[in-house]
């Protein structure tokens, strides 16, 4: 029946799914082919529309990077499950945590140091990234990363799962981007990308709560300094030299 047809009964049943996502009940086909599917959507969309189009629509997101649609494809697909990788560990660690405890005491932590790392790479752009102390603070964020995915930590490939299966949103937002091109709404466009990203925070907290056993509060908590710190993450490679300007920009336009 169609209600049980994966992402159907991913929007209409999202409890059921990541119940059965966290018990280990679903492989990784339907997670890596909408993964996938919304990559390939997202650089067709990018290659098509024009860039003045999308700069009116996202002002406040970087410039389209201009590439061709094999150049969106190959940056994005393996950039996109690096930062899903990345993610996943930083929100089994975060979501760990905040498990327990008061979550008001707790949540400082991992904000602190999302902020810190940040605003390092933000002072130090123009220094290179502030030289071996950029490196030495990436290279303790990726053994953060890699300790909190390494073998044993079963809510990791769960997460890693739920996360990718979440792109059901990216494809629909980008149908819905694209219908905005033709109608020529740039508005339209904007506020289809705040819905389907305020859809896909909602849904991720939704799947945190079971494949972790924490509260919604908590998994709330948990992802969003995780999205900031993987994205701030990315741009610390950016400002080491390790990432073009237009890999980085096609992750964020991803």
């Amino acid at each position: 029946m169609l209600k049980d047809f994966f992402p159907v009964k991913l929007i209409l049943s999202p409890a059921e799914v990541f119940a059965e996502i966290a018990a280990g009940k679903t492989g990784w086909g339907w997670p890596l082919a909408l993964y996938a599917a919304s990559i390939l959507s997202s650089a067709l969309l990018l290659s098509l529309v024009p860039a003045a189009f999308l700069a009116a629509a996202s002002p406040d997101f970087p410039a389209a990077a201009g590439l061709t649609f094999w150049g969106y494809l190959g940056a994005g697909l393996p950039g996109g499950l690096a930062f899903a990788f990345f993610f996943c560990a930083l929100l089994r660690a975060f979501s760990g945590w905040l498990k327990s405890g008061r979550l008001m005491l707790r949540l400082p932590v991992p904000a602190a140091g999302v902020a810190a790392y940040a605003f390092f790479f933000m002072l130090k752009i123009h220094a290179r990234g502030g030289g071996a102390a950029g490196w030495l603070a990436a290279a303790a964020a990726l053994v953060f990363a890699l300790r909190s995915a390494r073998p044993g930590r079963r809510e990791y490939p769960a997460l890693l799962k739920a996360f990718l299966a979440i792109s059901l949103f990216t494809l629909i937002s980008n149908l819905a981007g694209g219908a905005a091109a033709l109608s020529g709404s740039p508005q339209v466009y904007r506020w289809s990308e705040y819905l389907f990203a305020f859809l896909s925070i909602t849904w991720l907290t939704k799947a945190v709560m079971p494949i972790t056993g924490t509260t919604a509060a908590r998994a709330f908590t948990a992802t969003v300094p995780a999205l900031l710190g993987a994205a701030a993450f990315f741009f610390s490679l950016f400002a080491l030299g390790a990432l073009s300007s237009e890999v980085l920009q096609v992750l964020f336009l991803l």
